[in-house]
């Protein structure tokens, strides 16, 4: 069964913000382990954070679920966790940032 460009779309643009996340945490922890400032490896909690709160979509639709058409109550629960994880992620950040 052909997929439709909305599903392609949904697909891209959970594999790039796997791709920027993940560069931006790796990157992040690789400065902690060079400088051992404790910030740092805060800062890279948060963007993991972020990053998979941003790819929960994806990982409930399609590694859990195995269906990208969502119920109303079930995508507004998803869309809650998915912004209090960012949120948390956020804020993880802002923590590191002010103790640096």
């Amino acid at each position: 069964m052909a997929e439709p460009p909305e599903f392609w779309s949904f697909l891209v643009a959970n594999s790039l913000l796997f791709i920027a996340g993940g560069a931006l945490t790796a990157l992040s922890y690789r400065a902690y382990i060079r400088v051992q400032e404790s910030s740092l490896r805060l800062a890279s909690g948060g963007f993991a954070l972020i990053t998979f709160g941003g790819l929960l979509d994806i990982i409930y639709q399609l590694g859990i679920r195995r269906d990208y058409n969502l119920a109303a109550r079930e995508s507004l629960a998803l869309q809650t966790i998915d912004s209090l994880l960012i949120t948390a992620g956020l804020v993880v950040i802002f923590y590191a940032l002010s103790r640096y």
